[in-house]
């Protein structure tokens, strides 16, 4: 089951996409992909921009956006006595794009490989709160970052997928969680090179990555949510 942006934008989003994915566990094995909360993505982005012209009140102002949203949803979403330590675990990843950009600004340029790192952090931040929400909320979860199981070539910003190494990797990181009935959360849009390397699959890899860990895993069905009026 993947789930978009826009189903994962706010805290109680995250909380209908966790409720859907877990009564679909309740009955069969389920892994579900998430993207970044909606308008994360460009948020980065433009913080890489601001990064390259030594623009630092501009980087400072997206920084403090994007800790204070992703904050605010844990607070939303978590009981009181699982925030200390989730806040701690978003300060870490917020901290690792804080350090990419703060090169990035050194540099006054953006190097592609360092881009495709710092802009899957979305991902591995909502991946985070909703797993921590599954977990809060009864249902055993496991957050995954993709770059653990999608293999991709080195075509950083649009990189393809190498089916047989990401198989492989899904049956060893994917497979037991699923076996022993537990719900991995995958970070959508990103992969990783063989030899480790971040890379993403280009704007709107979410879908991408649903379909490739789809057929890794023999999946029955891929279902791909999103949210309308109506």
């Amino acid at each position: 089951m993947k789930f978009g942006g826009t189903s994962v934008g706010s805290a109680e989003r995250m909380r209908v996409t966790a409720q859907l994915a877990a009564s679909e566990a309740r009955r069969r094995p389920v892994a579900i992909v998430v993207s970044a909360m909606s308008k994360i993505t460009d948020l980065l982005l433009a913080t890489m921009r601001h990064a390259e012209a030594d623009d630092r009140a501009g980087m400072d102002a997206n920084l403090a956006t994007l800790r204070s949203r992703h904050e605010e949803a844990c607070r939303d979403l978590l009981p009181a006595e699982r925030q200390p330590d989730v806040l701690a675990k978003l300060s870490d990843i917020i901290g690792e794009f804080e350090r990419l950009v703060n090169g990035m600004a050194m540099l006054q340029e953006r190097p592609p490989r360092s881009v495709d790192e710092a802009v899957a952090v979305g991902e591995r931040l909502s991946v985070l709160l909703v797993s921590e929400y599954l977990n809060a909320s009864g249902t055993r979860s496991a957050a995954v970052n993709a770059s653990s199981v999608v293999v991709t070539d080195a075509v950083f910003g649009n990189a393809s997928p190498l089916m047989e190494p990401t198989r492989a990797k899904a049956s060893e990181v994917l497979l037991p969680l699923l076996e022993k009935g537990i719900l991995p959360v995958v970070s959508g849009f990103n992969g990783a090179t063989a030899d480790g390397r971040p890379t993403t699959l280009g704007r709107g890899g979410s879908d991408f990555s649903a379909s490739i860990l789809a057929a890794a895993l023999d999946a029955a069905e891929l279902w791909i949510w999103t949210d309308v009026d109506g």
